[in-house]
Parts: structure tokens; sequence; C-alpha cells
């Protein structure tokens, strides 16, 4: 058994012995998909300070089941670059790495949403107080931080709706026609490992999509596989996709 697997186990006998909630730190995609292997999805909730969060904290035991409610343990911090014309923009990597740079783990830190010179972090309510205080620099720019109640509209993903016709389902297929790749170009897109699969690198481009994956390729872009809708005369798959633009 895995240390991680023994983690998940202990926090939901925890929560069922003692009668409270109980929280894992922030995990991937497919750490996510993983607990809700071990426990049972009906035994956690999964969420991440946003509806659409990819990076998730589980949540273990039901107000049903303990008589009251308790919010995830998560802060939403505003990251603000002040040096006015002389800052250069920040990007997803300068604010991850200026918050490892303070010896904060991975997993205590969500997703990261970064606009021009601003950005939003959602982290662990333990360390929301210490980067608050101590993150003064990212990328050589001067920040501000500071706490925020919400993300705003303009930094959550645009989307669009996509259905398009396919061979099949693979992840190979499925790529290849969104970005108007030819068939080698898409393999070796995923022998050359840039492809991720609910954030987890394959270099199987055969891999089946199944509604609620998540397909990254480096350099293309993101969608989401929606699920399949029929085919054509000519036999031809239909597929629905949400396209991260």
């Amino acid at each position: 058994m895995s240390d991680f697997e023994n983690r998940i186990n202990e926090l939901y006998n925890r929560s069922v012995n003692r009668g409270i909630y109980t929280f894992t730190d922030f995990l991937s995609p497919t750490k996510a998909e993983e607990a809700e292997r071990i426990a049972g999805k009906g035994n956690l909730t999964l969420f991440g300070g946003c509806d659409y969060a990819e990076r998730v904290m589980a949540r273990f035991g039901n107000a049903d089941e303990l008589g009251y409610e308790e919010e995830f343990p998560i802060k939403l911090l505003k990251i603000t670059v002040s040096s006015g014309k002389f800052a250069s923009p920040i990007t997803h990597r300068d604010v991850l790495g200026a918050t490892l740079n303070l010896g904060i783990e991975r997993g205590k830190s969500g997703d990261i949403f970064v606009k021009g010179n601003e950005a939003y972090i959602f982290v662990a309510e333990s360390v929301a107080d210490f980067i608050a205080g101590e993150l003064k620099t990212v990328s050589r720019n001067p920040v501000a931080v500071s706490f925020a109640e919400s993300l705003p509209a303009d930094f959550r993903p645009v989307t669009e709706e996509r259905e398009i016709s396919v061979a099949s389902n693979r992840a190979d297929a499925v790529v290849s026609r969104l970005y108007n790749l030819s068939r080698d170009e898409s393999s070796t897109l995923f022998k050359s490992g840039t492809v991720a699969v609910n954030g987890k690198v394959t270099e199987k481009g055969e891999k089946a999509l199944k509604e609620g994956d998540t397909v990254t390729a480096r350099g293309y872009g993101k969608f989401t596989f929606a699920g399949e809708g029929g085919t054509s005369k000519k036999g031809k798959l239909y597929v629905k996709l949400i396209v991260y633009r």
C-alpha cells in the first residue's frame, strides 16, 4: 500500500471515527481521481476554491452525517506587481516559483491565475498569512499581496463548446483533429511527453478518452472531453469538447 493510499485511508477513518471533517492538501487531477478510487466517490468532496479549479482538496465527512457544515480551509490571495512602467509581465511559473522559494510545499497551493501584472492564487489557510506577509518579489518584480473574496470574472478561463468528427475517441485522434495536425504530428506530440491527460503526462496516444478527461497539449492548448454524440453517415464519431481559449 502506497503512502498516499495510507494517508487517504487515515483521513477517511479519522473523519468517521471522530465525527469530524478532515482535509487533504491540494491534489493534482490524477491524485484527486486516485483519492476517489481509494475512499469511494460518495465518501469525499473535492473543491479547489472555485468550480473550475484543477488542483483540489479532498474533504471527508458531510453535513448529513456530522450535523454541521465546515468550509474548505482555502484562501485566495491577490498578487499585484508594484513597479509601475518598469514591471515585466509575470507568468504562472513565476508565481509558483516565488511561493516555493518561501519554503511552501506544492501541496499547500492550488490553481494560479495570471493576467498581465496581476495574479491570483488559491492557498491552504494554514500558510495564507505567511505568504501574504513574506512574498515580496515575483520574477524580480516587487509585489503587494492581499486577500481577495473571489476571482474576478476576467481571470476566469474562457471556454467554448465544440463538436468534431473523429475516427475514434483515441486521444491522438482527437488532438489531431482539434488542432489540425497529421496523425504523425499528433503521435510525435505524445511520444515527446508534451501531452497530459488529467494532469498526468502520457505517451500513449491510443488511450481512449472518457467524459470528464482534461487534455493539455503543450504549445497547442487544453480541452475537456465532454462525451460522444453519435456517428455520421460515413461512420465517423462525433465527440463534444470544451475547449479552453
